[in-house]
């Protein structure tokens, strides 16, 4: 994956969780074509550049834990 391809999907992942539709990490997956584990190494990178992203288990969702900006 280029650079410029992990920064397109950082924008993607960012604005689905800003929406609040991600899912579970599997349908995150789904709806970027690509692997569960994938998606967790671009949620870990994401949380590198002091993204708070946080899982809520009820809603089976990614969230932000309050806001920010990448």
């Amino acid at each position: 994956m280029t650079f410029f391809e992990k920064i397109q999907l950082i924008k993607r992942v960012d604005s689905l969780i800003r929406r609040k539709s991600t899912g579970s990490a599997v349908e995150l997956a789904q709806k970027l074509s690509l692997s569960r584990r994938c998606v967790y190494n671009i949620i870990d990178l994401m949380k590198d550049m002091d993204a708070p992203i946080e899982y809520c288990s009820l809603r089976k969702s990614f969230y932000y834990k309050h806001a920010c900006e990448l």
